[in-house]
C-alpha cells in the first residue's frame, strides 16, 4: 500500500491540488511545530481520485496522500491566492 508524503509552506488561502491515477485518502494537515498549536489542523478527502483543498492560514502543511493500489501515480500542485 502506498503512501506518498510530501511538506510545502503556503499561504493562507492557497489551493493545493492533488490528484491521483486511482481512489486514494488525501490528507493535508498543519505542521504544528511551524504553527505553534497543540494539535495539527487537517482536511480530509477520502475515495477520490483528485482534491482541491484551501488553506485556511500560512505555515507549512504535510500533504499525505494514502492509496490501496500497488502502483500509485500522483501530483501535487498548488494554485497561489
Amino acid at each position: 500500500m502506498p503512501v506518498v508524503k510530501a511538506s510545502l509552506h503556503l499561504f493562507g488561502g492557497d489551493t493545493v491540488v492533488v490528484r491521483c491515477s486511482n481512489n486514494c485518502h488525501i490528507h493535508l494537515m498543519s505542521d504544528t511545530s511551524s504553527a505553534g498549536k497543540p494539535q495539527a489542523d487537517i482536511l480530509s478527502v477520502e475515495d477520490k481520485q483528485s482534491a482541491y483543498l484551501t488553506v485556511p492560514y500560512s505555515g507549512t502543511w504535510k500533504v499525505l496522500i494514502d492509496s490501496h493500489s500497488k502502483s500509485l501515480e500522483h501530483s501535487i500542485s498548488y494554485v497561489a491566492a
